[in-house]
């Protein structure tokens, strides 16, 4: 497989995952929000952040997170510089990462745990083909720098989200 190819599978590794936590973040935090509240109660305000947000706020942040994915995507293959899309790469599958976590907290089916264990091969098997091309101190750069870009990006995304009006 061409480096092209490897790097355009990204978006829509994302988007796939995307897809699912749209469809099914909403309607699962409605239906376990009493039980969160039960068995995290240290976690009280970030729950009723949950219970706050809408499908179609959701649907923004991740289309505003495929957009940049997908640029970075573009960037990379059009210059040949990695940086821009290794870094979404490591984000996402720290993302992953913390998905897999959720689940072995909660015990049960969390959104996204289908598409991660689908994903998540996908991360690590890229990783390890971009392993010949980008040195280590790069790789950690990156991530780290992905990781901190990414964090940031949904914290301030889902910060415009909740200044939004609620529908009625």
């Amino acid at each position: 497989m061409n480096t092209s190819t490897l790097l355009s599978l990204l978006p829509l590794f994302f988007l796939f995952h995307e897809l699912e936590e749209i469809l099914m973040v909403c309607p699962w935090i409605k239906k376990n929000s009493i039980a969160m509240h039960r068995r995290f109660p240290k976690f009280k305000s970030v729950i009723r952040k949950m219970e706050q947000m809408t499908t179609p706020k959701f649907a923004a942040i991740a289309t505003e997170e495929f957009l940049i994915v997908s640029a970075c995507t573009i960037v990379s293959i059009q210059t040949g510089n990695l940086a821009a899309w290794y870094c979404c790469l490591t984000a996402f599958g720290i993302h992953l990462m913390v998905h897999i976590a959720q689940f072995i907290i909660w015990r049960g089916y969390i959104p996204a745990i289908v598409s991660t264990t689908l994903c998540l091969p996908y991360c690590i098997w890229a990783i390890h083909k971009t392993a010949s091309i980008l040195p280590l101190n790069e790789q950690l750069f990156y991530a780290a720098i992905g990781t901190l870009l990414g964090g940031l990006n949904l914290i301030v995304m889902h910060i415009i989200m909740h200044q939004q009006p609620q529908p009625r």
